[in-house]
């Protein structure tokens, strides 16, 4: 099954149930014929921008996030075109020197963006660490680092 009629599944159900894990989810999925692993799971929830949010008195059910990932992809490629200085990278990890004050929200932009094989982000003054989940991915990652400052955005 292709992965945007999975998410438009994924959508239909979590606005027609009251879902609170990937676990019901995934089982919700499997009902319906729709096998699915749970890092797939994850990444479709994160692309959707699927949050929690609190239903009653102590239960929280997913729900469709209010920001679309192409606006999150937008505010990460400007970002990257105006104040990343450089990007070098070692192992699993990259480092993006931007001018002061700037990491947090060049950070946030990243995080936002949901790129592939990104586990997440520590953003200082002027510098960002990223991790990422293995070393054969960094490639990967610095490509869409490197397309972002030049204004573009690389198929994830």
């Amino acid at each position: 099954m292709k992965k945007k009629s999975r998410q438009q599944i994924i959508r239909a159900i979590i606005e027609q149930n009251d879902i609170g894990t990937q676990f019901e989810l995934m089982e919700a999925l499997t009902k319906k014929g729709i096998p699915v692993n749970q890092p797939t799971l994850s990444r479709d929830l994160r692309e959707m921008n699927v949050v929690k949010a609190p239903k009653g008195l102590g239960k929280f059910v997913y729900q469709i996030g209010p920001l679309a990932n192409a606006v999150n992809v937008e505010m990460f490629k400007n970002k990257f075109v105006n104040f990343v200085v450089d990007v070098v990278y070692t192992g699993n990890l990259i480092l993006v020197k931007t001018p002061i004050g700037e990491a947090q929200g060049v950070a946030k932009a990243i995080d936002s963006a949901m790129i592939e094989h990104v586990l997440g982000t520590i953003g200082g003054d002027d510098t960002i660490l990223i991790i990422v989940d293995k070393a054969q991915s960094v490639r990967k990652v610095m490509q869409i680092l490197e397309h972002a400052r030049q204004g573009s955005i690389a198929k994830q």
